[in-house]
């Protein structure tokens, strides 16, 4: 994977050296057109360019000597002052040199490992960062001079104090990144802590944090769901300025995403999944893939330069389902009679831990006739006095053809567990899911529906109320009418 992330930065090089050269050779041929300009006006006019310019009639017919004289006398006024043209010229002599260096010495990137003392990983970032602030200083100086506007008694003494800080984000993305590679299988609590302090620094340093295991060493039991230790993914919490994309070759567009994480102009983190040594890289691919699915590997985006709300900066949509807690697998099997069946089964942490060595041990068969037995995703959602007693268990496809039961171990569990809760950390604080609004939405939902209760069973009174007071009044009129039938008298008020 080291690899797959050099090429990233490979590539980081390539257009940023394309975009530099691009503008040395404008400033350079911007800058020579400045100082033929400025021949012009200081010698345009003299007499032998004049008879040269005018042709071998000018000699005779004219005087050639008054008319430089006079056409002198209006263009010397806008000649460069003697400093100003020599700062530029020595400008065009050093993006000049600056130009030859681009393909050789001058692009390139740096790198030190997360072991190296960190005093000394910030003093060569200072060092690579500033030789480039020098680079687009001198471009700086360069679009100045070009527009007239450069002041050496303001500009002389910003120039001189010129660093890295006082690059703006695209000249920090135009920059070669400094990376630290720091690999972070095992108990990686102590190398997580000396990526946040070289990370606190503000310089743009980029940690390349490589993990190829994702075995927990820390989880011991079920209750171990909310670790007390550092998660990687949660950084964004400690550390809302700094860049961060977790990602690995399951993502469609794993090098977009490296390629943002490279040049992001600010600190930032590249978390990736590794290829182990002894691993083929079809088996690489799918066991990516398993990850992300089983959230064992959650592929996620904080950019802090998306927007200004916290929660708008994070991208969860690389991921299968990132609006459910679990993807789904469908088993595929035969029943005593022969018939396919299928099963829809939540691929959770220990499906995904089905398919590693690591967690061999961590899943057995499940006893026969057991009564206790219980989904693992239906465990993770029990309390702990409820677990007691239970034994998890998923669902996996047999080697015959069948559906088999794996019962689940604490340690697996907790681990499951874990990431459970971590997933529904990020999609609270990714707003897929955010349990204030549920809580607004199911309120104003019950409140809607017992307006609209209220409402029906008024209209049902009031329809009733109409019902028996049109029956009344058809009674009594029909009563009338039987009246004047049999005594021949109409009732008052008929015609």
């Amino acid at each position: 994977m080291k690899e797959q992330i050099h090429q990233s930065v490979e590539e980081v090089l390539r257009q940023a050296s394309t975009a530099l050269a691009d503008a040395f050779e404008e400033s350079i041929r911007e800058l020579s057109a400045l100082v033929r300009l400025d021949d012009y006006h200081r010698h345009g006019y003299d007499p032998d360019q004049l008879e040269q310019a005018l042709g071998p009639l000018a000699a005779t017919n004219m005087n050639i000597g008054s008319l430089s004289r006079v056409l002198g006398e209006s263009k010397h006024s806008r000649a460069m002052t003697p400093e100003r043209l020599r700062r530029v010229e020595e400008l065009i002599k050093t993006l000049g040199e600056m130009k030859e260096a681009l393909a050789t010495r001058l692009l390139t990137s740096a790198a030190a490992e997360i072991e190296t003392d960190e005093q000394e990983i910030l003093a060569l970032a200072e060092e690579h960062f500033n030789r480039f602030a020098r680079v687009f200083r001198t471009v700086r100086i360069a679009q100045l001079e070009l527009r007239g506007k450069y002041d050496s008694r303001i500009h002389d003494r910003v120039c001189t104090s010129f660093t890295w800080r006082q690059l703006s984000p695209a000249e920090l993305r135009s920059c070669p990144p400094f990376l630290v590679m720091a690999r972070l299988d095992g108990d990686s609590g102590p190398q997580l802590r000396k990526v946040m302090t070289l990370l606190q620094s503000g310089m743009p340093i980029k940690v390349a944090a490589l993990r190829s295991r994702l075995r927990d060493v820390h989880s011991t039991s079920v209750d171990a769901g909310v670790p007390c230790t550092m998660t990687m993914e949660t950084l964004p919490l400690a550390l809302r300025g700094v860049y961060f994309v977790q990602t690995c070759v399951a993502a469609s567009d794993f090098e977009k995403q490296l390629f943002e994480g490279l040049t992001a102009p600010r600190p930032g983190v590249i978390s990736v999944l590794c290829q182990r040594d002894d691993e083929e890289q079809s088996a690489f691919q799918a066991r990516a893939e398993r990850a992300v699915r089983a959230r064992a590997f959650p592929i996620c985006i904080y950019d802090p330069d998306r927007d200004e709300r916290f929660v708008l900066c994070f991208d969860l949509s690389s991921n299968p389902s990132p609006d459910t807690l679990w993807s789904h697998d469908t088993l595929s099997a035969s029943d005593v009679q022969g018939q396919a069946v299928e099963n829809e089964e939540p691929f959770t942490f220990a499906h995904f831990a089905a398919f590693e060595s690591e967690f061999s041990e961590e899943l057995s068969d499940a006893p026969a006739n057991a009564d206790n037995l219980v989904s693992l995703t239906d465990y993770l959602e029990l309390t702990r006095r409820q677990r007691v007693e239970k034994l998890p268990f998923i669902s996996l496809a047999g080697n015959d053809g069948s559906i088999v039961r794996k019962v689940v171990s604490t340690t697996l569990a907790a681990q499951c567990l874990e990431r459970l809760h971590l997933w529904r950390t990020l999609q609270e604080i990714s707003g897929i899911d955010n349990p204030h609004v549920s809580i607004s939405a199911k309120t104003l939902q019950k409140e809607l529906g017992a307006q609209q209760r209220a409402e029906l069973d008024a209209l049902r009174r009031q329809m009733e109320d109409d019902a028996a007071r049109r029956e009344h009044a058809a009674t009594a009129a029909a009563i009338r009418k039987l009246v004047a039938h049999l005594t021949g008298i109409e009732p008052p008020g008929q015609p």
